[in-house]
């Protein structure tokens, strides 16, 4: 019956908040009591002529009362609470005109300020603003200010010693007394109010946050009632993006709509959500998407009330990999049933009847062994006995088919059979055992396989998410600053400064296509080393020119080149673009990763008739469980595109490859925080100008 009232009060005055249903019932109470005493008075006093009673004062309290109700009739509960305003002119009628007045006036006044003290408990309850607070204390305190004024007792009002003949207390100090508690009350109270608005706001907002940043589709929904409180509908509120994103529709065309039309457009009839979200209890269910391909699961959480919060979780991979091995299962169970490896015959006691062998390298039975024998007694553990005997039991009883897996040790070591038993007849079951050793390490090397084939697809994912963000980043400055270089607002000098970061942006554009060429032609096998006198002296001074003129960009960054050999004619023979290619990336990567301090490059040489190149920095280093994975393909040490430091993580992958098609390998010696030094040795082939300057 609550319930009723509740929801007929909702829709007919069209509250908003369980806050403002509580107030709106206790000002109908309020109304509807005092009305009725109001009436009772009114209709008592008019009967009884020689009542001593107050007729304007009876019309003025049914008049409060009435307005309280009438105002209430339009859904006005701000209204309502400044009919209190109203209370001042009762208390009049009733105590202080001359002509009305049920009391006399010289004795009222303590009537006067209690008619006047519920106003003020009565906004602590419904006032939501202090100022009317304030507007009533003024009122009351005129109203009893007057009172005593005509009174003949305004002078002893403002007296510390209120005159011993008298009655009743000093009302002013009274009615202070009641402000102020009724002020700090009310300041106490909304200052706690205040703080569990703002805990509740600061709660909802990180709700919000965290809604959004889910990684799985997220649906708020809330249900409808109609007035025999039966659930008759479904109101989309809310959906996240990841939502937005699985099922392609966006937040604007969802929310506030009624599910019954916005459901089909979703799930294409895929579940009846009527049943699922109305009737059922169930809190999680499957279904497939089919204009999507997808096989989703659903968590439904219902946290009370109306609202009905729906998890989606894309198991589609999963599924898939459900149905395959269900047709594998499916496949291999038709070949054990057709062609099994082994037939046993066991009766309801666990005795071996007879059985059937064909050739197997692993097993070898002796007959006698076998026939007459309990399946205790032919090599099984006691646990795997007990579980034989239990499913012989379930297979006589239940007319089922039983599996049981087990390992044998063999001649050559352990092997892994799979036993199906099947009932044959009431008194003896049929066992059926397969060596399935090699499928089993076949589906080990499978879930190994389909882990390196995921991690390399999350390692592509990554890159593809870096090479994104590093093409945009340099072609947004190009553009950028082309546009202003087209612009009359800037002057010569400034346009001289885009046009730096022009080609600045340019070669790093360049630099990332140069990267997925090089990466192109190593997953195809197209690098060609095409050898030559390679004048080793020559190509470190060209490096060191082309990157001194850079180093403007790095002035806490100092550049140094090594040569062992001072003689410009030392030469060796290798591929010199692949040697530069190597050398670019391994000293680009140097100074990108020195914040502050010298990256230094040369060769020296080996005894060994090798050449030893090296790029060494005082950079941030590489911590020691790093320094494996550094070299493979697409990762990177912060796979993030909001990193601090640029690139593709192919740099090193490619130099790696590139140092073993010239003989040689690439490595590191590095610490977390000390720099890192990358090297590698070449063989030294038909050297020329070998002889060093020794001073």
């Amino acid at each position: 019956m609550l319930k009723k009232i509740r929801n007929y009060i909702l829709k007919r005055y069209r509250i908003g908040s369980d806050e403002e249903m509580q107030k709106f019932i206790a000002l109908f109470l309020i109304g509807v009591i005092g009305f009725v005493f109001a009436l009772q008075l009114f209709v008592r006093n008019l009967i009884e002529s020689q009542s001593a009673g107050s007729i304007p004062g009876d019309i003025a309290l049914l008049v409060f009362f009435s307005l309280i109700l009438y105002i209430l009739q339009f859904g006005k509960i701000k209204w309502a609470v400044n009919t209190i305003f109203i209370l001042p002119i009762v208390s009049y009628y009733f105590y202080i005109s001359r002509a009305f007045a049920i009391y006399p006036v010289s004795d009222a006044t303590s009537n006067t300020l209690y008619c006047l003290l519920p106003g003020f408990f009565f906004l602590l309850i419904f006032a939501e603003k202090l100022y009317k607070l304030l507007i009533y204390f003024v009122l009351a305190l005129s109203t009893l200010s007057y009172h005593l004024w005509i009174a003949g007792k305004i002078r002893p009002a403002f007296l510390f010693q209120w005159p011993d003949e008298e009655q009743f207390t000093n009302p002013l100090p009274i009615l202070l007394i009641v402000f102020l508690f009724t002020l700090l009350t009310f300041l106490f109270y909304r200052n706690i109010i205040r703080s569990l608005k703002q805990q509740a706001e600061s709660t909802q907002e990180q709700m919000k946050k965290a809604t959004k940043s889910m990684l799985q589709a997220m649906m708020i929904t809330e249900i409808e009632f109609d007035e025999f409180e039966t659930a008759s509908g479904l109101r989309i509120k809310m959906i996240n993006p990841a939502f937005e994103s699985a099922f392609k529709l966006p937040q604007r065309e969802l929310a506030g709509k009624d599910a019954s039309l916005m459901f089909p457009r979703l799930f294409r009839g895929a579940f009846d959500w009527e049943e699922v979200y109305l009737r059922s209890k169930k809190n999680k269910f499957e279904f497939y998407a089919e204009h999507l391909d997808r096989w989703f699961e659903v968590y439904l959480v219902r946290p009370g009330g109306k609202q009905i919060i729906s998890l989606f979780y894309d198991v589609s991979t999963r599924q898939k990999s459900i149905d395959q091995l269900k047709e594998s299962r499916k496949r291999f169970q038709v070949l054990l049933e057709a062609i099994p490896d082994m037939f046993f015959l066991i009766d309801k006691d666990g005795i071996y009847v007879d059985f059937v062998l064909k050739e197997n390298e692993n097993v070898r039975i002796d007959p006698n062994e076998i026939i007459g024998n309990s399946i205790y007694e032919v090599g099984f553990s006691e646990k795997m006995s007990r579980k034989i005997y239990q499913c012989i039991q379930d297979c006589l009883r239940f007319d089922s088919i039983e599996t049981i897996e087990y390992a044998l040790e063999v001649e050559k070591g352990t092997a892994m059979f799979e036993m199906r038993i099947a009932k044959l007849n009431d008194d003896t079951v049929i066992s059926i055992a397969r060596d399935i050793t090699k499928r089993k390490v076949a589906e080990i090397k499978l879930e190994e396989a389909k882990n390196r084939a995921e991690e390399s697809d999350r390692l592509k994912s990554a890159f593809l998410a870096n090479i994104s963000h590093e093409i945009r980043t340099p072609m947004n400055a190009i553009i950028g600053f082309s546009k202003m270089v087209g612009s009359p607002d800037f002057s010569i000098e400034e346009k001289n400064k885009f046009l730096d970061i022009i080609i600045s942006n340019g070669k790093m554009l360049m630099t990332l296509i140069n990267d997925m060429i090089s990466l192109s032609k190593i997953e195809s096998n197209q690098v060609e080393v095409i050898k030559s006198n390679c004048m080793v002296n020559d190509l470190l001074v060209l490096l060191y020119k082309d990157y001194m003129n850079e180093m403007s960009e790095f002035p806490q960054v100092s550049l140094k080149l090594r040569n062992e050999n001072a003689n410009p004619k030392f030469s060796i023979y290798t591929d010199y673009n692949l040697l530069k290619e190597v050398l670019e990336k391994l000293i680009d990567n140097a100074i990108k990763f020195t914040n502050k301090g010298t990256v230094e490059f040369g060769y020296r040489t080996l005894p060994e008739g090798l050449i030893e190149f090296f790029v060494k920095d005082s950079g941030i280093g590489i911590a020691e469980e790093d320094l494996d994975r550094i070299f493979a393909r697409f990762h990177q040490l912060d796979n993030r595109t909001t990193r601090n430091y640029g690139g593709t993580g192919l740099g090193l992958p490619i130099a790696q490859h590139f140092v073993s098609l010239l003989g040689g390998k690439l490595k590191v010696n590095s610490r977390l925080g000390e720099g890192s030094i990358f090297y590698f040795s070449l063989p030294a082939e038909n050297p020329a100008g070998h002889l060093k300057i020794i001073r």
